[in-house]
Formats: C-alpha cells, structure tokens, sequence
C-alpha cells in the first residue's frame, strides 16, 4: 500500500469514496470530487523523482511483451488467412464470420470478469490461467477438422486473449508510477504494433502455401516462453486472505449477469443486419436480453453486490464519460478499418492474402513509433490532452480521405492515407490509455486500465459486425442500381472468387467492383462520422496531473530464483513518494 494522503481538500473526496457505508456521503463524494478536483482544482503536485525500473521490473515488462506479441499476432494474423481456412474446411460464409468474430467477443466479455478476479487471487494465479486458455485454444484450432471445432478453439483462444490483454495494462498500474507509464508501457506497444505488423503478412503467406494451421502453430513458442518465465518474475502478491475468504468476495451473481447479457448483446450486433434482418426475431430477441441483462447487472452492480467489479467511481466527473468514450470508438474504427482495409485490397484490387497484408503495412508502420514516442512525450511533458485532441484530428481526416479510395488508386494515394490513419490512431493509442488512468482516483487506477482495455476491445469486437451491416446495406444500394441480386452484400467475401473467375462478363465484374467500392467508401465514411463524435467528445476532457502516489494492494516479492532484497519503489512506502491528484486548467 502507498502511503496515504494527507486529509487536504483534494484529498478529503478520495476518503469518502472509500468509505462505502452510505450511499448518500457516497454519492456526495463524487459530487463533492468533480467540483473541487476536476473543475474547480488549485495548487499543483509533489514533484515526482526520477524513477527507474529495477532489473527484476524489466524482466517482468518483456514477459509481459513477449506474450503481449503473441496475443496481438493472433488478432491479426487471421484477417488474410480466414479464407483460406473456411475453404478448406468446407464451411460458409456465415461461419467464417464466426471464426473471426467469437475470439473478439469472448476476447471482451470476459475481460472485466478476469481483471475483478485478479484482484481476489493474484495477477500471477489468473495470468497463467490466461496463458493456459490460450494455450489449449490454440492447440484446438491448430488440430481442427471441422468448423464447429474451430470456432470453439477461437473461442477458448478469446477468453485466453483478453485476460493477457487485460492484465498486461493491470500490472503496469502495480509496478510503474503513472507519470513514467507513458515511458515504459512503450515496451508493450512496441509489441503489440510488431504483432500487428507481422500477422496480416504472415496469414497471408500461410494461406498463400495452404498452411493456415501454422496460424496457431505460431503461438506455441510464445506460449513456452510464458510458461518458463511468468511463474519466476512475476512475484506480486495480494492480500493475505483464506481460500474461504477469497471465495466470498468472488461477485458471481454479477459475473453470472454480466457475461451472459454481454454475449447476448453483443451475438444480436455481430449478426444484425449482416447474417440476419435488424426486424427478425433472432436479432430481436438476444438484443432485448442482452440489454435488459446489462441494466439487471448495473443494478445490482450498484445496489447488491458487496464488492462490485464493475467501479460506478470510474465515471465521477464528465472528463471520464469522454476518455471512456474515445476509448471505444477507437477500437470500433481502428479494427473495423483494419477488417474493411483488408477486403478493399482483396475484393477491388484482387491481390493475393500476402500482398494484402503488405499492403496495410504502412498503417502499422506510422502507428509503432509514433506510438512510443508519444508515450515519451506525455511522461517529460506530463500532459496528455494534446496528444488526444492531434490524435483524434489526424486519425478521422485520415479515415475521411480512405473514402476517396476505388477501383485504381494507386499507391501514391493511398499509402500516405494509410499512414496517416497510423499516425492518429498512434496519437490516441497512448495518450488514451494514460488519460483513463490519470482521471481515475487514485485507488482505480488499475481498474481504470482494466475499463480502457474492455472497452477498446469492446469496441473491436463491435467494428466488425456494425461495419459489416453499414457496408451490406451500401453495397445492397449499388447492387441494386446495376440490377444485380442484393443477396451478393450477404456473400460479398465468398462472392470474390466467383466476380474474379475467367469468363465472367466484364461489364458484370465492372459494375460488381463499383458496389464493393460503394460498400466500402460507406463503411469508412461511417466510422470517419464516430471519428468525429470522438473528437468533439475529447475536447471535454480536463487537464488531470499524472504526479500520482503508486497505490496498489499487490507488493512485487522477491523474485524466484533471487537472493536479492526486496526493493521498495521511491513511490510507495515513502515521504517522498506522497503526491497528490490534482487537476487544473492548460
């Protein structure tokens, strides 16, 4: 635990927050928190010394990238390699939907659930189980004969996927004081942007050779290297409770709720209006449960759960409302203009999965530097609003011109679109996830990391099926203009061999190009459009310092293996390390 604020009036609603024994001083806290420390904050903070990571910190920081990289490689890696798979196992158009989107939304649902139980049994303890998710979803994946096989290794693959995504943000909120996250989470982005990069390359060449199983078969070095070094350096320990104890604080009416409703939910927007009409029943009814299970869970988040997992805390002032929101439409834009990207080169240019994949390379290419640098930046600056605001600017101008895209731009144009889309997107990538972090109090800051990644991966899982009903309804238009059957929009990814095949009549390929062209310019224009509303809803984020005391309830032990001392953080335990949040007007 860090040393505890002294009781001045930034720090007085931090107090009554914690004091959970009315709902009343508990909602006044909140008030009483935004007003003083958000809107209306004076003085400034302790300067923070010049903190530097122990050796036993870096070795958990590449761990964590090691597997970080995997996890964003198998994200990626699918995109050019999915159609290959499909036809191989002879499946449809609809379960190849399915194989790319059950990873995202296990991926989601179960993130939030794994970030609550980490904080019962350890980060250790629920990391490794992650790892094994992984692990065995992958080994599933890689051995499947059928489709059905398949999407239950995907879906195993998800749940693994998410708790290392998840808990990767969470240790950082454990070991590193905010004002240097930006530095060094670099190591993890850096990661997850070199996954990004390699994957849609390496699917392509996979699929190209009619490998696609080495798509998993990838994963099990990184899976070995988990497996031989988490269980030695990464000794943070919670609180010292009984199995029993432990048991008892598991919310699992709330996890129960949660997971159930979000599923249903998020089943009714993945295939509403891609694999079935918005009016029918089957998109109805999951939609109506899913929404009603989310409502039935807010409330018993709010009023009957003793420790609940979802913080009502993290959203105290108006300033959080809009970072969280930035944080989910970014994931919606930044994987649904991957996913359209995609099937732009494949469907309208006809390259192979492997030039696919190279060809999105120059968006990777200009989010991984600017990525790190940026996060560089807001530790020496110790602002982060600017990189928001730039970010958000570049990256909805970048996807607005991806609209000017057809049938014969040619690379001159759309290679500096593509990093620009990279460069915003880059700006946001860092600045966004300090943001959440800073605004939280101090003792949510882990679950405030933990709220970023749910909610971008959220918003990924949700890019691909709300794109997907904006780009057949657009194409459907066009489709209909030439007078070719609509119910091409509904096949438009198994329709690509038959449009390109010998001895089609060129004036049909010519108009079924255009319609794809139509479809896609619409899915882009609609996520410049969510771009935009993000962008406004930045400019409403105020100015929070991120001088912030290390608060956590789980100490980095010595490591396995060591006979080093323990190391005391210059943050926490200390005179020196005492800060105070503050927030005040740039």
């Amino acid at each position: 635990m860090g040393s505890k604020l002294e009781p001045t009036e930034h720090s007085t609603p931090i107090v009554e927050m914690e004091n959970r024994s009315s709902s009343t001083s508990h909602n006044s806290s909140i008030k009483d928190n935004e007003n003083a420390d958000v809107e209306n904050a004076r003085g400034s903070a302790a300067v923070v010394p010049n903190w530097k990571p122990s050796t036993h910190e870096l070795l958990i920081m590449l761990s964590l990238a090691v597997i970080s990289l995997m996890v964003s490689l198998d994200a990626s890696i699918i995109i050019t390699s999915l159609t290959q798979m499909t036809s191989e196992l002879g499946g449809t158009a609809t379960e190849g939907f399915w194989i790319g989107t059950s990873y995202l939304l296990t991926n989601a649902v179960f993130m939030p659930v794994i970030a609550s139980l980490s904080d019962i049994f350890g980060r250790p303890v629920c990391l490794l189980t992650s790892l094994v998710f992984f692990t065995v979803g992958s080994i599933v994946a890689a051995t499947a004969k059928t489709m059905m096989t398949l999407l239950v290794g995907r879906c195993v693959q998800g749940i693994g996927g998410g708790g290392i995504t998840i808990l990767a943000l969470v240790i950082f909120t454990d070991i590193v004081p905010l004002r240097f996250r930006g530095k060094f989470y670099g190591i993890i982005q850096a990661a997850w942007a070199i996954g990004s990069l390699l994957g849609p390359v390496l699917g392509g060449a996979f699929a190209k050779n009619t490998a696609w199983r080495w798509v998993f078969y990838l994963m099990f070095p990184f899976c070995f290297v988990g497996f031989a070094t988490i269980p030695f350096v990464l000794t943070l320990k919670p609180k010292t409770e009984t199995l029993g104890t432990k048991l008892k604080r598991v919310d699992w009416t709330g996890y129960a709720l949660f997971i159930s409703s979000m599923t249903s939910f998020l089943i009714a927007i993945s295939w509403g209006g891609v694999q079935q009409p918005w009016d029918s029943w089957r998109t109805i009814v999951p939609l109506v449960l899913g929404v009603f299970g989310l409502i039935l869970t807010g409330f018993w988040e709010l009023y009957r759960a003793k420790e609940p997992f979802l913080r009502r805390s993290l959203f105290y002032c108006p300033s959080a409302f809009a970072a969280y929101l930035g944080t989910f439409i970014q994931g919606l834009m930044m994987f649904g203009c991957l996913y359209y990207a995609a099937l732009y080169f494949i469907a309208v240019r006809h390259t192979t999965f492997l030039q696919a994949g190279v060809d999105m390379l120059p968006q990777a290419l200009a989010l991984v530097p600017i990525s790190i640098i940026v996060g560089g930046l807001i530790t020496r600056a110790n602002r982060f609003r600017w990189a928001v605001w730039s970010g958000w600017l570049i990256a909805t101008i970048g996807t607005g011109l991806l609209v000017i895209w057809g049938a014969n731009t040619p690379p001159t144009a759309w290679i500096p679109i593509m990093m620009t889309v990279g460069i915003g997107h880059g700006l946001i990538l860092s600045a966004q996830n300090f943001a959440t972090q800073a605004i939280a109090l101090p003792r949510d800051e882990a679950s405030a990391a933990a709220m970023y990644a749910f909610l971008r991966s959220l918003g990924s899982a949700m890019g691909v099926g709300i794109g997907g009903s904006v780009f057949q309804n657009t194409m459907a238009v066009k489709l209909k203009q030439y007078g070719l059957p609509a119910t091409i929009a509904k096949n438009a990814e198994s329709y690509i061999s038959v449009m390109w095949k010998d001895g089609i009549d060129p004036v049909v390929r010519t108009q079924s190009i255009d319609a794809y062209v139509f479809g896609i310019r619409g899915t882009f224009a609609f996520f410049c459009g969510m771009g935009g509303l993000a962008g406004i809803a930045s400019l409403f984020i105020k100015h929070f310092d991120m001088n912030k005391e290390l608060d956590s309830d789980h100490k980095l032990g010595q490591m396995r293996g060591s006979r080093s001392p323990k190391q005391q953080h210059p943050l926490q335990g200390s005179d020196e390390g005492k800060s105070v949040q503050s927030s005040t007007r740039n």
